[in-house]
C-alpha cells in the first residue's frame, strides 16, 4: 500500500475511509434528527449498514471503522449532501 500511494497508509486506513463514507451516507439519508431518540436510532442504523458492508459485527465496525466526529456532526445537525461524492465532503464534515 505504501509503495502504490507514497504515503503512510495500510490497508486499515481504506477500509476506516470506507467505513466512514458509508456511515456518513447512511446518516445523510436518514437527514437530521430533531430528538435525541431519533439521533440514536439513525445512528445504530447507519453502524449497522456499514457493518453489514464490511462484514463485520457493529460493535467493531463503530469503534473500529468509524470516524466517531461523523457521529458528532450529526448530532449537531450537519450531514453531507448525498447526491455528491461522499469522499470530497469528508474533509470539511470532519475537518470542521
Amino acid at each position: 500500500m505504501r509503495a502504490r500511494t507514497g504515503g503512510e497508509f495500510t490497508a486499515k486506513d481504506f477500509r476506516t475511509l470506507h467505513g466512514t463514507v458509508s456511515a456518513a451516507i447512511a446518516l445523510a439519508r436518514s437527514g437530521p434528527a430533531s430528538t435525541e431518540r431519533a439521533r440514536s436510532k439513525a445512528i445504530a442504523a447507519a453502524v449497522r449498514a456499514t457493518a453489514l458492508q464490511l462484514g463485520n459485527t457493529p460493535a467493531v465496525a463503530r469503534s473500529s471503522y468509524i470516524d466517531p466526529r461523523v457521529f458528532d456532526r450529526y448530532a449537531s445537525g450537519v450531514v453531507i449532501d448525498p447526491s455528491r461524492s461522499a469522499e470530497s465532503q469528508l474533509r470539511d464534515l470532519l475537518g470542521g
